[in-house]
């Protein structure tokens, strides 16, 4: 017994936190050993976030205990959590884009040099560079690009960049949260390499994630959350992804992905010959109503610049857009809306919802004109009762709909946007990642609802890096490489070898 204690590095005891009206942490307990990835698994809203603010020092627990080495400690701050070896990478880049790689590992614990005896200081930028360019050979042989802006690197790299970061503190234990969250397939695989070399120097990983296949890739054991408490904590070979899914929603769902079948209308919307000078090349396509069109390719081959390119959202040189059978001059994403189409895009917090307004604010903003007496005075009443038709229909957990967004979990975000677009009356709805970030029981309820649209005689056109999602809701699949489509799949055709080779330039 003492010899397993020696290998218990952080250690939480009926840890306890509230907000205003909610128990988000009650009586919570798990071990962190050492030089081991403890996944931490669970719905929206089940306690992750919290759980691993307060070990970040983000959040201060209001009872329980917190060992680090066998010692009782008290984490009041970000500093304090660093000085006891835990570094945090979020979901959410926290890489300030302007900077270079070595600035942003020492933005705000820049190390100083005394000038003119001990009178001035300088930043010794020769040391920070040093031990930057050493962490970071530990992941990629060459370190030119630390000296470049990280706005101009890739995602693999930043995450990366994040890691050296954690790293350059001294850490012991690396929190990551959502890590592969906008990497493409292959760049997970680098990343899961990365990980398996901190675990192989004994830095220990507190893993969280929704893609349940990861976890059993990367984690040595499991813990389970629901409603704030931990369910189990399980070595990953005595259970399965049906039963962490089980013991996450506290139900059985047999299965994630369910194809709904729609008889095919007539042509709902058709891209032609869309270029964009060095990002997109006559890009052409069509989606019929009842169709879910997918769209797959990796990181940085166009996918996201072709739909907002649709959208208006991107200028283009040239191509045409037409919504059952009628051409529209799309600049912007207001001709967009009035041409039937919605966009839900890839980045919610920033670019779907605006999370400081409340829900029944953002369901109705895109199609305000509905709810103003004579075009100038909102109809509050009328907002509210909209928004309320719209929480019931999609089953939005809030409170009321004055909520502000920020304060929902990711699914519900992802639902106040689509109940906006939806309040649009659209022909056609274009998800961008519609599931990215959030639990699998929101998931597939995220799934129900597109269906549900589809049913209605809309038609989808559908971005996922998730391979099997796109593969399992999908009609056809369009596969996209270096800004052009290479190939198209039917549903029939389409494996992950087929659309990997493709994605990946192996056709050529």
């Amino acid at each position: 017994m003492k010899e397993e204690d020696d290998q218990i590095l952080i250690s939480l005891t009926g840890i306890t936190k509230r907000f205003p009206g909610v128990l988000a942490l009650e009586n919570v307990s798990l071990d962190v050993r050492k030089g081991e990835v403890l996944a931490l698994v669970g719905e929206n809203g089940a306690g992750k976030s919290t759980l691993i603010k307060i070990l970040s020092g983000l959040y201060r627990k209001d009872s329980g205990e917190i060992r680090v080495q066998g010692r009782s400690v008290e984490i009041n701050g970000t500093k304090d959590a660093q000085a006891l070896g835990i570094s945090t990478i979020f979901q959410e880049p926290s890489l300030a884009p302007h900077l270079t790689a070595v600035q942003n590992v020492y933005l705000g614990r820049e190390l100083l040099s005394p000038l003119m005896g001990k009178a001035l200081q300088a930043m010794n930028e020769s040391a920070m560079s040093d031990e930057t360019e050493r962490l970071y050979r530990k992941f990629f042989p060459t370190v030119e690009d630390l000296y470049r802006p990280v706005s101009e690197l890739d995602a693999l790299k930043n995450r990366v960049i994040e890691i050296v970061k954690a790293l350059s503190v001294q850490c012991s234990v690396v929190i990551m949260d959502e890590p592969t969250a906008a990497l493409a397939e292959h760049e997970r695989e680098v990343l899961f390499d990365f990980i398996r070399l901190l675990k192989a120097q004994g830095v220990s990983i507190i893993y969280v994630s929704h893609h349940l296949r990861e976890l059993f890739l990367l984690a040595d054991r499991i813990t389970v959350m629901r409603d704030g408490k931990n369910v189990a904590t399980i070595n990953k070979e005595d259970t399965n992804i049906d039963q962490l899914v089980s013991m996450m929603v506290g139900r059985e769902l047999s299965n994630h992905i369910v194809k709904v079948k729609v008889p095919f209308g007539k042509e709902a919307l058709r891209v032609s010959n869309l270029n964009r000078r060095g990002v997109l090349r006559d890009i052409s396509f069509h989606v019929r109503q009842g169709e879910i069109v997918g769209i797959a390719g990796l990181a940085g081959s166009g996918r996201t610049e072709t739909v907002r390119a649709v959208v208006g959202a991107d200028p283009i040189q040239s191509g045409n857009v037409a919504v059952d059978g009628k051409n529209y001059r799309i600049r912007s994403p207001r001709d967009a809306i009035q041409a039937g189409i919605g966009l839900l895009p890839e980045n919610r917090k920033l670019q779907g919802a605006l999370i400081e307004l409340s829900v029944s604010e953002n369901i109705t903003m895109a199609a305000i004109n509905r709810v103003l007496s004579k075009k100038l005075i909102l109809k509050k009443r009328k907002e509210s009762e909209i928004a309320e038709d719209f929480v019931k229909r999609l089953g939005i957990k809030t409170p009321h709909v004055n909520q502000k967004v920020r304060f929902l979990s990711g699914g519900n975000q992802q639902k106040v946007i689509l109940a906006k677009w939806l309040f649009t009356q659209p022909k056609v709805l274009i998800f961008d990642e519609p599931t990215q970030g959030i639990d699998v029981g929101a998931k597939i309820e995220v799934y129900n609802l597109i269906a549900e649209f589809v049913r209605n005689g809309g038609a989808v056109l559908m971005i996922s890096s998730e391979l099997p999602e796109l593969m399992g809701l999908s009609d056809r699949i369009y596969v996209m490489h270096k800004g052009k489509f290479v190939h198209e799949f039917s549903r029939e055709e389409a494996t992950e070898e087929n659309i990997m080779m493709y994605a990946s330039g192996g056709h050529e």
